[in-house]
């Protein structure tokens, strides 16, 4: 299995995972918490900046699209590369 990392510029954190998971859930296991509430990609509150790499969302139209380009949501979006966010 391939293993991918996310590095967090701000406050100088590499993760390397393997794992199928949304990227809110890697890092709730790794103790990096961040503001989210409906985990479904409708409210916002865990949107982060990506400054690096590719995601993908789990749902068909999540609430990100209307942020720009650089703006996910962790709550329903997997890594699909090596990434790099600022939280």
């Amino acid at each position: 299995m391939k293993y991918n990392t996310i590095t967090i510029i701000n406050i100088n954190k590499k993760i390397v995972y393997k794992n199928n998971l949304s990227l809110l859930s890697i890092l709730k296991k790794n103790k990096i918490y961040i503001e989210h509430q409906c985990c479904s990609g409708y409210c916002g509150s865990c949107r982060i900046n990506l400054i690096k790499g590719q995601v993908y969302y789990l749902i068909k139209q999540p609430m990100a699209a209307l942020f720009n380009k650089k703006e996910i949501l962790p709550c329903c979006c997997k890594p699909d590369s090596n990434i790099i966010i600022k939280i």
